[in-house]
């Protein structure tokens, strides 16, 4: 199953369970904190939408976490000669070559790909700067393919703040709506109980899309790590000791 397609799914069960769980215990006891985490039905159902976005741009930042983590074992392989002083001629750079497309069959990492362009690239026209080049730019298209990929994240960081506006224009709206009733004090209660919840999806909202945003950040800093680290692995270990005549 696709992973965004997965992560969709368990969304659904967890918001659906969080606003089981919120609801039945607002109805037993009820309180100010289970209020505005959405456990009075129906108002609650504007923060259960911020909820949704939440966890789901949460799991996508989980997901790009382990993208990372498993991208960096590509490091670990030894697929270059990492001694000091160690030169490649030409028929050993095409040997790493095909010793790339080996690998890649069953190991579909960034770096075993860009190795593999650069050295197909040197192999074409023996010009090492034109195969600086070719890393250079797979290092670009991979950044761009990636940032691409986030931006539903920070999609799903603008929603929950949306989403808590929608509630407090909402909320503005019934108690302007019910105005007509604050000539009794039960009446004062109710509407400024509207108006109470119209900003308690909004803080809510608020407090979510800022905890999205910085897990997103971290990701993102050590998405771009990632791609510094393949381009300076590749330069250093392998264009830099080519040898050509």
């Amino acid at each position: 199953m696709n992973t965004r397609l997965a992560n969709l799914i368990l969304t659904v069960i967890i918001t659906i369970a969080l606003g089981l769980i919120l609801t039945i215990s607002y109805s037993y006891a009820p309180n100010r904190i289970l209020k505005l985490l959405g456990g009075e039905v129906p108002h609650g159902l504007i923060q259960l939408a911020t909820y949704f976005f939440f966890f789901y741009g949460m799991l996508e930042v989980l997901r790009f976490n382990r993208y990372v983590e498993n991208q960096s074992k590509g490091l670990s392989l030894g697929l270059l000669p990492e001694k000091e002083q160690f030169v490649l001629s030409a028929d050993e750079v095409n040997d790493i070559k095909l010793k790339m497309v080996e690998m890649e069959k069953n190991n579909p990492y960034l770096i075993i790909d860009m190795i593999k362009k650069a050295c197909t690239k040197f192999r074409s026209n023996k010009s090492v700067s034109e195969s600086l080049d070719i890393v250079s730019a797979q290092t670009d298209i991979n950044l761009r393919n990636t940032d691409s990929e986030q931006n539903l994240v920070k999609y799903f960081a603008w929603a929950c703040q949306s989403i808590g506006l929608v509630g407090t224009v909402l909320g503005i709206g019934a108690s302007l709506s019910a105005a007509n009733q604050i000539s009794s004090q039960e009446g004062i209660d109710y509407v400024t109980g509207l108006l109470g919840v119209s900003f308690d999806s909004t803080l809510l909202a608020l407090v979510l899309s800022i905890i999205l945003m910085y897990a997103y950040s971290l990701v993102s800093e050590k998405i771009d790590k990632l791609h510094s680290d393949n381009q300076n692995y590749v330069i250093e270990n392998l264009i830099n000791r080519i040898y050509s005549k």
